[in-house]
């Protein structure tokens, strides 16, 4: 399987390229040249299978699966960084950088980062919102010399290999959910997906195209960007990014539209670079008719206030005892105002974000007890290590010395010591 760029001006890469990579050279995200088709029978053999045998199948389509080594790590719910922390700390080559919106997350998120104080992680609290952070990766990885050069890669949505994983959450979420494969055509479930960057509603869309018989909800908080495209092809970012209990989803620059409006286009990569480079000066964007009428066909989409959050997790407390981050409620608001309105039979699912326990203040706000794990407590007498990034400063500038210093070291180490191989910097 190669690798294209969803602005056509790159050359395809292999997986390993796509892998170890951010953005593509000319500015675009790495996608797929086609996408798999996948049979009735081949739909309910993989509906008999455990989850991380359906991940195998799938990413085996996508890679050759010599390269899918799967192993058990303990890594944390929900949030990239944390994650991405927990999987590569203490490892000797490779060193990892990453960035949050400092004051835009909560305590404990920040804690889960910046108490790792290992030499080879490296968090920066930049002062400024996610977007603005992401436009920070974008113009490393455009510069490809600097990318080549210290071997970036990300490990957020940017990278197609989060998207792919990804695609195995709505098979399995099928398979659970759908009464019978033994019907023809096959039943329909709808999966509502709480969407922010929009990689896993993108991973849906693929999921789609390979045929799964699913419906797709994208549901966001007040950050309306992605319903409003849906809606009225109205791809424009508001003046403000506003600041919601579903703080991980308070973006106006869904990275990963990108790779929707490729798929729509027919792949059209003239088409997708014309536009995201017009979204880009502008901030705004009014999709072309086909184009829009081809995403309200894929998707739906709904918004949640904070005032939705709030109920949906007190509801989902009161009639499960099931207690909801703010994230996860974003999406079950969407499935008790269609349970309420009895608008559907359809099966459902919701996919669920995080874990309530990073998001103390929602639940105290929703009435409820926060549920504390003994890990979760224990951050907050915890040594905590960080750099700032304050507004005014150049902020690839910091990155850029900060990674050549940590190349030095290496270097350093290697001509002193015992060799340590080839190492990798991961920007998240």
């Amino acid at each position: 399987m190669e690798y294209v760029s969803t602005r056509g001006g790159s050359g395809a890469v292999d997986f390993e390229g796509a892998l170890f990579s951010g953005y593509a050279p000319d500015g675009g995200l790495f996608m797929p040249w086609s996408i798999p088709l996948l049979d009735r029978a081949t739909l309910q053999r993989w509906s008999r299978l455990s989850y991380p045998e359906l991940v195998k199948e799938l990413c085996s389509l996508f890679i050759a699966p010599e390269l899918v080594p799967r192993s058990t790590l303990n890594g944390t719910s929900g949030d990239t960084g944390s994650s991405a922390i927990e999987s590569v700390r203490g490892q000797q080559n490779m060193d990892i950088f990453v960035l949050l919106p400092k004051g835009l997350c909560t305590q404990i998120q920040e804690l889960q980062m910046t108490t790792v104080i290992e030499d080879n992680v490296h968090v920066f609290a930049a002062h400024g919102n996610s977007d603005q952070i992401d436009e920070l990766i974008k113009e490393l990885f455009a510069d490809v010399d600097f990318s080549r050069k210290y071997n970036l890669m990300s490990l957020n949505s940017v990278n197609w290999s989060r998207i792919m994983v990804q695609i195995a959450h709505h098979f399995y979420a099928y398979f659970q959910c759908a009464p019978s494969l033994d019907t023809t055509p096959l039943p329909v479930v709808e999966i509502v997906v709480p969407t922010g960057g929009g990689g896993n509603i993108t991973a849906g869309c693929i999921a789609q195209k390979m045929g799964l018989p699913i419906q797709l909800v994208a549901v966001v908080n007040s950050n309306d960007i992605i319903h409003r495209a849906v809606q009225h092809g109205d791809f424009s970012a508001s003046e403000h990014v506003k600041a919601t209990l579903a703080s991980a989803m308070d973006i106006q620059e869904p990275c990963n539209v990108e790779r929707i409006l490729w798929l729509l286009s027919g792949c059209d990569s003239h088409l997708t670079k014309t536009l995201m480079e017009q979204f880009t000066a502008s901030k705004s964007l009014k999709l072309p008719e086909d184009l829009h009428r081809k995403l309200s066909e894929t998707l739906r989409s709904s918004s949640a206030s904070d005032e939705d959050i709030v109920r949906a997790m007190q509801r989902c407390w009161e009639e499960n005892q099931c207690l909801l981050c703010p994230h996860t409620a974003v999406a079950a608001h969407y499935h008790y105002s269609q349970l309420d309105n009895c608008a559907s039979s359809t099966p459902r699912c919701c996919l669920a974000s995080a874990s309530a326990a990073k998001f103390q203040d929602a639940v105290l706000r929703a009435g409820l007890v926060p549920q504390l794990p003994p890990e979760i407590t224990a951050l907050t007498v915890m040594e905590t290590r960080s750099t700032a990034l304050q507004r005014g400063e150049d902020w690839a500038q910091v990155l850029r010395d900060r990674i050549a210093a940590v190349v030095q070291r290496w270097e350093a180490r290697r001509d002193g010591s015992a060799p340590v191989g080839v190492g990798g910097q991961v920007v998240t």
